[in-house]
């Protein structure tokens, strides 16, 4: 942190005119008003009134008639009126300024009795002329109108075609939606809101406090954050600003039910054979929410916004186990909270403090009851987050502004799984079906604080908007265990196979009889970790008018995040923005920008947990050192005296040599890394904005992106490779090892050799030692189309489109990306990516029809997803580091080879309103319907080719339950009294 203030004084002394910002959550206004014969027109006053707030913003023009107005909020609409004496006044109504960004106004006025003629860009429902930013803004009308399953606001960015759901990626507990962008991870994800971080560095997996919907002023789902005030991240950037108060008092309740009696089953099972709890058979839910904003006192200078949403879902798993059948229903209990305060200090200083809680627990979560598994392995997971936000905005002048940003959040917990049952585990398989468990000391408590303290800083220079910031996150995370905890430090019995009935298979007299269990495992050793990250940044970013028409844009950003050893994180941006004929009517745009990815801090929990130093695993059959004298006597106090180690595989952090040599000799492994680095995109893009109408845009644009430097797992002390030319081949892991470049020197070093037919001891104490590599790469090419229509004249529509090709050597932010052959990751590894979605429609918008009815809803059409295939053995003998894939045609096939079925869904919606009769009451009655003909879209198949010539049976075919397949029909329905 010492050498981040250093810097950050000494670029504050180089600028000293301009240390302040226009943050993305307020918007700038630069215009110029001149006379019938284009001259200049000096001294005239130009306001900017608030509809909402009742604030007044006045500048005055310069010698060249320019003015500006920085740090505009954006809620509400604004009036703009230019009046100089001797001129008709100019006015231009119901302007709606957008989130970081800079709206431009050109004012022609005329004589006394004359009409002005206004020319405007940037603002909602026209062009954007000052920066070629790709994206789609989504006001608060739009979000209330889009049926949203759930009300989860990160559904929204998936409008946006460029944007994919990633539910078969993993982080399916989640209360949030996963997508991807541009080719990028489920973790790339950047969320803003109101101008700091909304991402949570111990994991990435979402947003860390989500917001509830009634809170939301404006989303920006941005496909390629050019500006240079962007980075830690390789995908989209959701921009999200809060909505404040204003000087009505209106408030809104709304009571939302989705019944099982209406929805549809997901495809490819039934309550008698279902796998797991992800089978789910009924889905209900219920959500109440709140909201309520205003005046604060007489003054008129303080608003607030406040709002509330509590959700009680309730799935139902079969579970087929004849020890136990029937149905376990998961009870998902949720809450929101959010409070937002504005202040107007003066005509020059904005205050706002914003504070939001998020949590949630959920009694099956991932599916762990359902199928063969019984309610007695239940863990309950939890996730608790707080937010609170202290924003700042000094206008010094026109052309000078500060924005300063403080934030702290906590998460306590952001990963918890309690065991329902906490104690040693049972297991007994029954030979009438079935697996009877019971028990587990599977637990995991993780937490996570972040601080931020953020200072974005803007001047107006002639022809030239410069902004510098800076930027530090600090956060401290840890806990016991990993994500999905690991260690099961009270024991675990499995059982001989019972032939008796079922209730002497699951009677305390079984249990407790040594002579029916077949082996014992116990894990020893540490699991508590913790990491200190920080996370710091600079920018400059200038936007240069070289002409009324042509902008072209420069930044320079660079960026640190101190848990890594990449130290040259050097970001720069160029790009252009052509107003083409000067009518803000068309505008031609291109820019290219590299951008570096953040490395999540629970990749420690790896280093930490199976590391040298972490937890192993001990199993002990009957007459075995270690092995309980009695069922009563686990969990064993201490590892046996006597007892020889196991075999353990490592995952060791890169560049950790020193540390590890006391071990092993890290110089015997291949390609083991002296660096952990940050994985870096070059993203480019080209193309045209048109207005084609009023409150019609259209925009074209091709996007391409090469990421480098992946990080990825892979063994560092690999088998020699095994040559697959025929199906069926297979090396034993005894074999295996004995090819390992540690086992060959170390029984050197012992005079010992190694036996490729059995395990001998002594024995080398680690076989498999995986590391983090950054030798991954990706290559995306798209074109993006969008069509919008803001809403006026009764509709409001986005139809977007999206034609891509996504191919990589590995799927970033994916489990289970094992090569082949940990020796050859690099063109040999070279496939679609498992995201690469060729084409994607998105048609979404509302209709306001006669007699107070609204309606519309959400189409999408979409190419499948592709697969890959596996033999489904252990062929290469590298247990643990390598997902083989089977020989077709003499040769190893390539990754993500099969290709998924067509995806498509119609979500409509049907609103009436419905005056109250009393002033300004209204109660709107609201029917929708996701996936309205129940449409099988699945994004999960099975690989599994099996080891033969001929694929085995079930291959291709479709995967089911909830991770694998997107929801099913379903109707919800909702009531909303407004005032």
């Amino acid at each position: 942190m010492s050498r981040f203030w250093v810097i950050f004084a000494v670029v504050c002394a180089c600028f000293p005119l301009a240390l302040s910002a226009q943050t993305p959550d307020t918007a700038t206004l630069h215009g110029q008003v001149v006379d019938p014969s284009h001259a200049a027109i000096a001294g005239a006053q130009v306001t900017a009134a608030n509809a909402l707030t009742g604030i007044k913003r006045t500048a005055r023009t310069d010698d060249s008639g320019n003015f500006a107005l920085p740090a505009l909020p954006i809620g509400g609409s604004y009036d703009i009126v230019a009046v100089k004496e001797g001129f008709a006044d100019g006015l231009l109504n119901d302007v709606t300024l957008q989130g970081g960004t800079t709206a431009y106004l050109n004012l022609q006025l005329n004589v006394a009795g004359g009409q002005a003629a206004v020319t405007v860009t940037g603002v909602a429902g026209e062009v954007r002329t000052d920066q070629p930013q790709l994206g789609v803004r989504l006001d608060a009308q739009q979000i209330e109108q889009t049926p949203l399953l759930n009300r989860k606001i990160t559904y929204l960015p998936l409008l946006n075609a460029a944007n994919r759901p990633a539910i078969n990626q993993g982080d399916v507990f989640m209360n949030q939606n996963l997508f991807t962008t541009n080719g990028a991870g489920r973790r790339q994800a950047w969320f803003e809101v109101d101008g700091s971080t909304g991402n949570d560095s111990w994991g990435r997996q979402t947003i860390f406090s989500t917001v509830p919907v009634d809170a939301v002023q404006e989303m920006t789902v941005l496909t390629n954050a050019f500006s240079a005030e962007y980075g830690g991240s390789t995908g989209s950037v959701v921009n999200i600003v809060t909505k404040s108060g204003g000087n009505a008092l209106h408030g809104e309740l709304m009571e939302l039910w989705r019944p099982s009696a209406t929805e549809a089953a997901l495809s490819g099972f039934t309550s008698t054979n279902a796998a797991s709890g992800n089978d789910i058979t009924s889905d209900t839910l219920g959500q109440s929410a709140l909201s309520l904003s205003g005046p604060m006192g007489k003054s008129g200078l303080t608003h607030f916004s406040a709002a509330g949403e509590f959700s009680r879902q309730d799935r139902a798993s079969p579970i087929i186990s004849p020890v136990a059948p029937g149905s376990f229903v998961g009870h998902y209990r949720g809450w929101l909270a959010f409070v937002r305060i504005d202040r107007q200090i003066n005509d020059r200083n904005n205050l706002f403090f914003r504070g939001n809680l998020d949590g949630f627990h959920d009694t099956n979560p991932n599916g762990a009851v359902g199928g063969n598994n019984l309610p007695t392995v239940d863990r309950v997971f939890r996730r608790r987050t707080y937010s609170e936000e202290l924003g700042e905005t000094a206008v010094f002048s026109p052309a000078l502004l500060n924005s300063v940003r403080l934030q702290f959040q906590l998460a306590s917990p952001i990963t918890q799984f309690d065991p329902v049952v906490y104690g040693t585990q049972f297991q007994v398989p029954i030979s009438a079906g079935g697996t009877f468990t019971s028990g587990t000391s599977q637990s995991a408590l993780l937490m996570n604080r972040q601080y931020q303290v953020s200072d974005t800083l803007s001047a107006l220079w002639g022809r030239h908007q410069v902004r510098f910031g800076a930027d530090a996150i600090v956060a401290h995370t840890g806990g016991n265990s990993k994500e999905f905890g690991g260690p099961i430090y009270l024991g675990q019995f499995v059982y001989n196979t019972c032939t008796q009935p079922l209730p002497v298979c699951e009677s305390a007299a079984y249990l407790g009889n040594n002579a029916n269990v077949s082996r014992y495992t116990q894990s020893y050793g540490n699991a508590n970790y913790t990491v200190t990250d920080t996370l710091w940044s600079l920018f400059v970013q200038d936007d240069y008018r070289v002409r009324p028409d042509l902008t072209i844009n420069l930044g320079l950003r660079y960026e640190q995040q101190t848990f890594t050893d990449s130290r040259l994180g050097f970001a720069p941006r160029i790009g252009f923005s052509y107003n083409w004929r000067g009518d803000g009517k068309t505008v031609v745009r291109g820019g290219f920008g590299i951008y570096y990815s953040q490395i999540v801090d629970n990749s420690a929990a790896n280093y930490a947990l199976t590391g040298p130093t972490g937890v192993f695993n001990y199993t002990a059959a009957p007459g075995q050192i270690g092995f309980p004298a009695s069922v009563s006597a686990a969990p064993l106090p201490a590892f046996p005296p006597g007892a020889q180690a196991p075999l353990r595989s490592l995952y060791i952090r890169p560049g950790d040599s020193a540390n590890l040599d006391q071990f092993f000799p890290t110089s015997t492994l291949i390609g083991y890394p002296d660096q952990l680095l940050n994985p870096n995109s070059k993203l480019w893009t080209f193309g045209m904005e048109r207005r084609i109408g009023e409150d019609w845009v259209v925009s074209i644009d091709y996007v391409g992106s090469h990421t480098s430097r992946i990080n990825r797992p892979r063994d560092v002390d690999p088998p020699t490779p095994f040559i697959r030319t025929a199906p069926g081949q297979i090396r034993t892991a005894q074999a295996a090892n004995c090819t390992r470049p540690y086992w060959i020197w170390w029984y050197g070093q012992h005079g010992l050799a190694c036996n490729p037919a059995a395990g001998t001891n002594p024995q080398p104490p680690y076989s498999v030692i995986q590391s983090d590599v950054n030798d991954g790469y990706a290559n995306y090419d798209a074109l993006d189309v969008n069509l919008s229509h803001r809403f006026s004249r009764r509709l409001s529509m986005l139809a977007s489109y999206t034609w891509s090709h996504a191919i990589d050597n590995v799927d970033p932010d994916v489990p289970g990306q094992n090569p082949n052959d940990a020796n050859f990751t690099g063109r040999i590894e070279n496939g679609n990516a498992i995201f690469d979605q060729r084409q994607r429609f998105v048609l979404s918008g509302v209709v306001v029809a006669p007699w107070k009815v609204n309606f519309g809803g959400v189409a999408t059409l979409a190419s499948g997803l592709p697969y890959s295939f596996a033999t489904g053995v252990n062929n290469s003998g590298d247990t643990g580091a390598t997902t083989d894939r089977p020989v077709i045609n003499g040769v190893v096939v390539g990754r993500n080879t099969g290709r998924g079925r067509a995806i498509y869904d119609v979500s409509p919606f049907v609103e009436r309103t419905f005056a109250l009769g009393i002033e300004r009451v209204r109660l709107a009655l609201r029917a929708e319907a996701f996936n309205l003909f129940n449409h099988a879209n699945f994004v999960g198949y099975s690989g599994t080719y099996g080891n033969g010539a001929a694929p085995g049976p079930g291959f291709g075919a479709p995967l089911v339950g909830i991770t694998n397949q997107l929801p099913a029909r379903s109707l919800q329905f909702s009531a909303r009294l407004s005032f």
